[in-house]
């Protein structure tokens, strides 16, 4: 004992506070635990289940440690209550130490303390991890196909892409190049479904879901065949060319450029009559020479028109002499598709 009074400190029975913690403690809890965690994303086990990935193990650590503990901690007789402060680690190759800082109270007295539980650690990979090493483990495949150009080919598409594919990067197990496209390997079939939603909604794609194998080896194939279209192309679908303006909530806004109206096409609508990127004839790239009165005056490779302006549409900002423009002539009415380099 130290020999203060209750009139120098609290007391906790016949003890002052110090003596009381120093003798008994603060709490009851466990001198060892085992915490299961995986080497590749310090993930850690709780109850059968895999915690998400963390960027240190010693924060997956004392994320587990202050969880478990705080369901095992017991005050020590008389004190009423007890609480875990804070957590901290210190590893040593195949184990840790934990010092957890309690707090405590016994009426209106509080103590503090500190209590040591040895950490037994088992290394080995979660099941995400287990599946992308070996590269098994997935339930379904998504292929990733494009038309009518490739993936690759633009730049700011493949972007597009990469960050959807990204958006469910815990479920993906691989992801293989091929010179068609890619095909992602998925652990579970709603993540594949997933995926092919966000692709079908940002490419306009085309779904068809199909499986192969038997039993135990039955795989979920996803085909998302995405239109590689922009707003500013000239489309042809089942014959007919359209300017493509941009999208709404109810499909592709487009310009017949033969009658000129203007017409909503679903996607699925899109790929039942087919589509590809305009090449005919009447499409042309040429230079506004001059725009003066109520007539313009194009030339081009063929050699130079002059229409009337009301029979020029121009689907670009701005107008302006000595502008190079990707034209289409119909037989009503010319239109400045958009402005070339």
């Amino acid at each position: 004992m130290c020999g203060r009074s209750s009139r120098e400190v609290e007391f906790i029975g016949s003890l002052c506070k110090d003596c009381f913690v120093k003798r008994y403690g603060i709490a009851r809890l466990p001198e060892q635990v085992e915490v299961t965690y995986c080497t590749s994303c310090h993930a850690h086990r709780t109850s059968g289940r895999w915690s998400d990935p963390y960027p240190s193990l010693e924060e997956s650590l004392t994320d587990y440690l202050e969880a478990y503990l705080a369901n095992k901690v017991k005050p020590v007789e008389p004190l009423e209550s007890v609480g875990i402060d804070g957590v901290r680690l210190e590893l040593q190759g195949g184990t840790a130490t934990a010092y957890v800082d309690l707090e405590g109270s016994y009426g209106d007295v509080k103590v503090k303390g500190t209590a040591v539980v040895k950490v037994m650690l088992k290394p080995t990979l979660c099941p995400v991890c287990s599946s992308r090493k070996t590269g098994e483990g997935y339930t379904a495949v998504v292929q990733l196909r494009s038309y009518p150009r490739s993936i690759s080919e633009v730049r700011r598409l493949s972007e597009r892409v990469q960050r959807i594919v990204a958006s469910i990067g815990d479920d993906i197990v691989k992801v293989e190049e091929r010179k068609e496209g890619l095909d992602v390997y998925v652990r579970e079939h709603s993540a594949a479904r997933v995926l092919a939603t966000r692709l079908r909604s940002e490419f306009n794609a085309k779904v068809i879901e199909t499986y192969k194998g038997r039993g135990d080896r039955l795989k979920l194939y996803v085909s998302v065949r995405l239109a590689t279209v922009s707003p500013g192309d000239v489309l042809e679908v089942d014959g007919t060319p359209y300017f493509y303006m941009g999208d709404s909530q109810n499909g592709l806004l487009l310009i017949n450029l033969e009658t000129g109206k203007r017409a909503v096409m679903t996607p699925d609508e899109l790929w039942d009559q087919g589509f590809k990127l305009y090449e005919g004839q009447n499409l042309e790239r040429m230079m506004l020479l001059s725009r003066q009165g109520n007539r313009y005056v194009l030339v081009g490779d063929e050699g130079s028109i002059e229409v009337p302006s009301d029979q020029v549409e121009a689907f670009t900002e701005s107008v302006n002499e000595g502008d190079h423009f990707l034209v289409y002539l119909s037989r009503r009415r010319i239109y400045l598709v958009r402005r070339e380099e």
